[in-house]
């Protein structure tokens, strides 16, 4: 394709639309209802006497249903916080369940160590001495299946 060829293309699409706004516009804007609306005064507004000209009251199902989707949206927002701040803690609980079992498997690690060990047997008098051989495997001379 040219560059020409998509510039008309273009250019017809924009008018098309346009045109549409354009058509849209006037008839709003020559509606009776329209014109009420555009007559009304700030009074009117405080009063609540805007609300019983014809154009608003044909857009009260719009206005319930902009109502409903604002609590909606209102509602899953309180509701998505409250989640990030369970979230949270129990991120911060997650962490500090890790530091916890850090810290008790070094502790073991430290007492099940053989000299350690070899220090407890002979604070609580158990005459047990250390054996000087290696241990070995004893292996089966029937073969497993």
């Amino acid at each position: 394709m040219s560059f020409e060829l998509v510039r008309k293309i273009i250019r017809v699409d924009t008018t098309k639309k346009m045109s549409f706004l354009k058509k849209m516009t006037e008839a709003i804007r020559g509606s009776e209802d329209f014109s009420d609306i555009k007559s009304s005064t700030m009074r009117d507004i405080l009063n609540g006497n805007i609300l019983t000209k014809k154009f608003l009251q044909k857009q009260y199902g719009l206005f319930i249903m902009l109502a409903a989707l604002t609590f909606l949206y209102v509602d899953n927002r309180f509701y998505c916080e409250t989640q990030l701040v369970k979230e949270i803690d129990l991120k911060k609980k997650i962490l500090d369940l890790k530091y916890e079992s850090l810290t008790i498997s070094a502790e073991l690690m430290e007492i099940s160590r053989q000299s350690n060990v070899m220090t407890k047997v002979n604070e609580s008098g158990i005459n047990l001495i250390q054996s000087t051989t290696p241990p070995f495997v004893i292996e089966d001379s029937i073969p497993k299946k």
